[in-house]
């Protein structure tokens, strides 16, 4: 029940996971609402079912008490079938403090990790660089922005086939002793661990290839995060138009489009389907509340992927080699 384009948006990218992909979705929500939208389509109905649940939190809605006086909300629904074994992940382009408080709630955490973190995969010149936290987490203490590091770190090794990740810090500056006492203290904490850490991090090195790990808060993280999608959006835009603008650019185009499509596909968000909140004693994925249908398809495929490779046990895993490091 979230999200900007309910119920079309998620309720197509479910019928093309289900219908391309066989995985098997459970739609949870108004089950009318739900069945009216999935007759617009042709849907596998062997890997399609409705859960109801007569309740939402909004958008704009205080996460705590929702939390406590909402037991039959969509969300919640989603990850009490999770808890109890039903389904292998929760995907949601809902409220993203709401998917943090209640998975956090319902599932707890990994032992040694105190709030779960969203962690957004983005392209680099070196490949990839993930970005933790990417909006789950609006104020964050030192400590937890270490911990943010050690599961960026376990994610990228472990997961993602990355020896020795680097790590940055977000900050104003790539000097020591830059930024806010926030980050000063973070500095100091993520130097004393055995990861790899590199230092701060400005925005314009996010994309350099030099960070294969960017940690910072929720706040900072999703104003990133948000202003690189929406600079990609532009760029493309804006070359779309200036191409336009001439006959013998449209020729150029022609034979460039293959490059152009490999470029739109880096760039596009919809590619990436959504963000782990790893941390989390089980697999919540968090989408785009704009999402498209290809995105929260993608979406259902990360759970899928991340329930098959058995990410929360491999991080639960990796976790316990920092358990000193992280009791200090």
């Amino acid at each position: 029940m979230g999200g900007d384009t309910y119920p079309g948006n998620p309720v197509q990218g479910a019928v093309t996971a289900a219908n391309e992909f066989r995985i098997h979705v459970l739609l949870v929500g108004d089950e009318t609402v739900i069945q009216t939208e999935l007759n617009r389509h042709r849907w596998d109905r062997s890997r399609i079912d409705i859960v109801h649940a007569s309740q939402v939190i909004e958008m704009g809605e205080p996460v705590a008490s929702a939390v406590r006086a909402k037991k039959d909300a969509s969300m919640r629904v989603c990850y009490d079938l999770h808890k109890n074994g039903v389904v292998n992940g929760v995907v949601s382009a809902g409220n993203s403090g709401a998917m943090l408080a209640v998975g956090r709630f319902v599932l707890k955490m990994i032992p040694g990790i105190s709030r779960p973190c969203i962690s957004a995969m983005l392209p680099s010149m070196g490949g990839k660089v993930l970005l933790v936290d990417a909006g789950a987490n609006i104020d964050c203490t030192p400590e937890q922005l270490r911990q943010f590091a050690i599961l960026g770190h376990i994610y990228m090794s472990d997961l993602h086939a990355i020896p020795s990740p680097r790590i940055g810090l977000l900050n104003v500056g790539s000097e020591e002793g830059k930024g806010d006492e926030r980050r000063k203290k973070t500095f100091d904490l993520l130097k004393e661990t055995p990861l790899n850490f590199i230092g701060n991090v400005e925005g314009e090195d996010f994309f350099s290839g030099d960070v294969d790990i960017v940690v910072t808060d929720g706040f900072a993280g999703n104003i990133l995060l948000k202003s690189v999608q929406a600079a990609a959006s532009f760029t493309v835009k804006l070359t779309t138009q200036e191409i336009n603008r001439s006959l013998w650019a449209r020729f150029g185009s022609l034979l460039l489009r293959s490059s152009f499509k490999k470029l739109q596909k880096q760039i596009n968000y919809a590619e990436l389907g959504g963000a782990p909140l790893i941390g989390l004693r089980g697999n919540g994925i968090v989408c785009h509340g704009k999402s498209s249908p290809d995105a929260i398809e993608h979406g259902i495929r990360l759970a899928q992927k991340a329930a098959d490779e058995r990410w929360t046990e491999r991080l639960s895993e990796g976790i316990l080699a920092y358990q000193e490091i992280l009791k200090q």
